[in-house]
């Protein structure tokens, strides 16, 4: 059993899989989300973040996900990525600069943002893209 550390802003069912309810972050994961949230002042409503094996698959997720609770790839030791309700243009904006500066990755879609640690626990340098149309 993973302990899922005690976060003042971001609620155990807000990063449980979907499909089993597991929750499994990487070590700090929760932490720098934590830390994330009380910087931006204001709610961040996560849409997607723990996705075990069967549930990534339902949702056709990339088979290296880093929503993945197990990701051998990566090793990472647990979910290290969350997508987060964006609609609105500043507050895209704001959540985007300060991720930015806190090193998160980011991926931007019409009405969600991707923020994920792959520089942290993959070695793989801090990117910021935006996702093509989706239907």
């Amino acid at each position: 059993m993973f302990s899922v550390p005690k976060l003042d802003h971001i609620s155990r069912s807000e990063l449980a899989c979907p499909t089993t309810g597991e929750v499994r972050l990487a070590p700090g994961f929760g932490e720098a989300l934590e830390q994330l949230r009380i910087k931006f002042d204001a709610p961040i409503y996560l849409t997607s973040a723990c996705r075990s094996p069967q549930h990534n698959a339902k949702v056709r997720g990339h088979p290296r996900s880093l929503h993945l609770t197990v990701n051998d790839h990566w090793g990472a030791g647990g979910t290290c990525a969350v997508d987060a309700v964006a609609t609105d243009g500043q507050y895209r904006a704001k959540l985007i600069t300060l991720a930015l500066d806190q090193e998160w990755s980011i991926g931007v879609a019409s009405n969600f943002i991707h923020l994920d640690r792959r520089s942290r626990y993959c070695g793989l340098p801090q990117v910021l893209y935006h996702y093509g149309r989706q239907s």
